[in-house]
């Protein structure tokens, strides 16, 4: 038996593809969709060094990266950035959905402590081309002590034709104790390269001159809210080379937050990254709350304004440690989180061990095409949401 288990060990060491470099991925050589590990992954043009601690141990430079035949971004599960994925623009420009963050911010992975491979770590389950499936394993864990709080594990099928079923699903590491749970599955989190701020990356309304950091889009009605941000004159700010103004636009929030499901979209310059969830993929609206951060009244969110962190996905400090400055964002990638979502009117109890469903993937200029296949794939009831094959044969977003 012993000799039995050394040789599938063998074969299977013999079958694990060896990691790549980032220039060897050849989007022509899979007839759908690839997911490969590379060795060599920097987000954003950063150029300075990774030191462990607090970089991520073993190598921070490890990722996986699912690849589109038919399309020019890339998904992308970045070790340093403690595996939490982002569709990647042609641009640089990414946006990432997060994960389970840990109730009163108590644990997380935006840390030192999250960046260790122990605590965060994802595998290839299937390479594709029909599928790529990448599985993460993560525990929420206090930034200072590393103790552990939570468990989690997601899994993301991405398909040919572009989009990503995701699903969570928590446990805690504390029962009974409130920090050892996360009701925060989902925050929408733009990241830019080096040298690039918000006004930048953000698709710009040619009639107003604002940039559109967030579109919420009803997929059973006509509902539509734009949160729109408005570059600060220099001249009035000092080193807050961040600042702006937000506005929101469209009917009352509660007519979004309200309906049994909802899109969240990112204008960004070279496409729309977007990811929708519903009563009907395990979002409950009655307990579900969409937030956005920005023009905060009456939607729970935290008033960032267009605030904007330097400190993730380049881990050199923990969450929320560094605001980006003049000489910070030249640098170092930065990133802002303009909405969430959050289940604080759902028990512990009942999110634990719950499965959430969201439909991730990029849309172009024609928002109505990806609020079209919200309503198609919510339509099919639980069972559909929860089925890949269901999502596979979706139709493509352009």
């Amino acid at each position: 038996m012993v000799h039995v288990f050394c040789i599938a060990a063998l074969i299977s060491l013999q079958l694990t593809p060896r990691p790549i470099s980032v220039r060897e991925i050849d989007r022509s050589a899979t007839r759908g969709v690839a997911a490969v590990e590379v060795n060599d992954y920097v987000f954003g043009g950063y150029a300075g060094d990774f030191p462990s601690p607090p970089h991520a141990d073993l190598n921070p430079k490890k990722a996986i990266v699912v690849a589109w035949r038919d399309f020019p971004h890339r998904f992308v599960f970045s070790h340093e950035a403690s595996y939490c994925p982002w569709f990647e623009m042609p641009s640089g420009a990414a946006v990432s959905c997060q994960m389970f963050e840990g109730n009163d911010g108590w644990a997380e992975l935006f840390n030192e402590q999250g960046r260790k491979e122990q605590n965060s770590f994802v595998d290839i389950i299937d390479p594709g081309p029909d599928r790529a499936w990448v599985r993460w394993h993560y525990t929420g864990v206090n930034m200072e002590s590393g103790d552990a709080a939570y468990r989690a594990v997601e899994d993301f099928w991405a398909f040919p034709n572009g989009l990503v079923l995701r699903r969570q699903v928590m446990h805690s590491l504390k029962p009974g104790k409130q920090v050892g749970y996360a009701r925060e599955p989902i925050e929408q989190i733009v990241l830019c390269p080096v040298g690039k701020l918000w006004f930048d990356v953000l698709r710009q309304d040619p009639q107003t001159g604002e940039n559109l950091a967030f579109v919420g889009l009803d997929p059973f009605s006509d509902v539509r809210i734009d949160i729109r941000w408005q570059k600060a004159d220099p001249a009035s700010f000092k080193d807050r080379v961040h600042e702006g103004k937000a506005r929101r636009t469209g009917p009352p929030w509660r007519r979004l937050d309200d309906s049994a499901g909802a899109v969240i979209v990112t204008p960004l310059l070279d496409g729309s990254p977007f990811v929708i969830i519903g009563d009907a993929s395990g979002f409950p609206h009655e307990q579900t709350r969409i937030k956005e951060h920005s023009d905060r009244p009456g939607t729970g969110g935290w008033g960032w304004g267009t605030l904007s962190w330097d400190h993730w996905p380049i881990g050199w400090l923990n969450s929320q440690s560094h605001e980006v400055d003049e000489q910070s964002f030249r640098l170092y990638p930065n990133h802002f989180a303009p909405s969430g979502i959050d289940l604080w009117q759902m028990p512990n109890e009942q999110v634990e061990g719950k499965d959430f469903y969201s439909l991730m993937g990029v849309g172009g200029d024609d928002l109505e095409a990806i609020r079209k296949t919200a309503k198609k794939w919510l339509e099919g009831g639980l069972g559909k949401t929860r089925d890949p094959e269901n999502a596979a044969r979706l139709d493509r977003v352009r």
